[in-house]
């Protein structure tokens, strides 16, 4: 089969390399009648693009992987759909492409599927961990051979560059707002010990409960909406006093509701329900779902140009840590 070329499409079409390249690359001033022309031709003559290629110059690839952590093989959820749509979003206006991967924290050199290898070989110029754990092995590797990342999350080692939601806030504003409205026996839902983001969404909430001298239980590693659910039963049947809920992840609580809804329970009436993220979906739960917000337009913008600031000034010592504060999103859930 004919090695087809940029020029043979040009060519083909009636028009020049660069015009080709205009259309590939979705330059907004490119007609709908060119843009139609010339990827009819290249459906035709079977053109690939080398995307490797197209982003060699200066010995860069303009690609970036970003590391989703596996979770016992249950990679995403929505807060990650949300988070990678504003990442892959601004990493288009930034001209960089963006490869995502699951990845085991603990053992990525072994797994070949594992997006390391692009990292390893020199096909992608830098790394987003979108979430990373303590002791974190690839955090280790990239600062061993210089290769431009960003964590997403709070690391242990406060010289590792990073961006994050301000964890301890949240857990504290989020205690004190459902103290302030009077609950008396608050049960908090967060997920996996090995996130430093857990251990800091809990030191505030207590510092809240300590502070208005309220009760409460902390359930760890309640990561997924089913252990949502089944926790929710659990406790409402065990601890029949409990008149809040307040849960990492609006999407998990979407488990509590299901839980309490089955104990002939209403609410916010019997039992009042707080999230954490502020998905979309979160205002369609009956009742919609007061939440904690975090803006994850400024959280992606941050990820992607502090990696780019990297990949293009290496020899400069930069490891700031971002943190942002949140604010409480009130809805008919509490």
């Amino acid at each position: 089969m004919r090695n087809v070329k940029m020029a043979d499409i040009a060519e083909a079409c009636g028009v020049s390399i660069k015009s080709v390249s205009r259309v590939l690359n979705n330059n907004p001033n490119v007609s709908d009648e060119m843009r139609e022309r010339v990827m009819s031709t290249i459906k035709e003559q079977g053109y690939q693009v080398n995307m490797l290629a197209r982003g060699l110059k200066g010995n860069r690839t303009n690609i970036i992987v970003v590391f989703a952590e596996r979770h016992h093989e249950e990679h995403l959820s929505i807060w990650h759909d949300m988070m990678l749509k504003h990442l892959f979003t601004y990493a288009k206006k930034r001209s960089m492409k963006i490869v995502l991967s699951p990845s085991n924290s603990g053992r990525f050199e072994e797994d070949e599927t594992d997006g390391f290898y692009l990292i390893a070989s020199g096909i992608a110029d830098g790394a987003i961990l979108l979430e990373n754990i303590l002791q974190d092995a690839r955090v280790d590797y990239f600062e061993k051979h210089g290769i431009p990342y960003v964590v997403f999350g709070e690391p242990e080692n406060e010289e590792i560059p990073s961006v994050s939601l301000d964890n301890f806030d949240v857990g504290y504003k989020g205690g004190c707002y459902l103290a302030e409205k009077g609950f008396q026996k608050i049960a908090f839902f967060i997920g996996e010990e090995k996130f430093l983001s857990t251990k800091h969404r809990i030191e505030g909430f207590e510092s809240a409960m300590q502070k208005y001298g309220r009760q409460y239980c902390v359930f760890k590693g309640v990561d997924t909406v089913k252990k949502a659910y089944e926790k929710a039963k659990e406790v409402l049947k065990e601890e029949n006093d409990i008149e809040a809920f307040f849960v990492s992840g609006d999407e998990r609580a979407l488990g509590v509701y299901r839980g309490i809804y089955e104990q002939g329970l209403r609410i916010p009436e019997d039992v009042a329900v707080l999230g954490i993220d502020k998905i979309t979906l979160g205002e369609y739960y009956y009742p919609p779902i007061s939440t904690i917000e975090q803006d994850f337009e400024i959280l992606a913008k941050c990820c992607i140009d502090y990696v780019i600031d990297k990949i293009e000034n290496a020899d400069v010592e930069d490891s700031r840590s971002l943190r942002f504060p949140c604010k409480v999103i009130e809805r008919k859930s509490t």
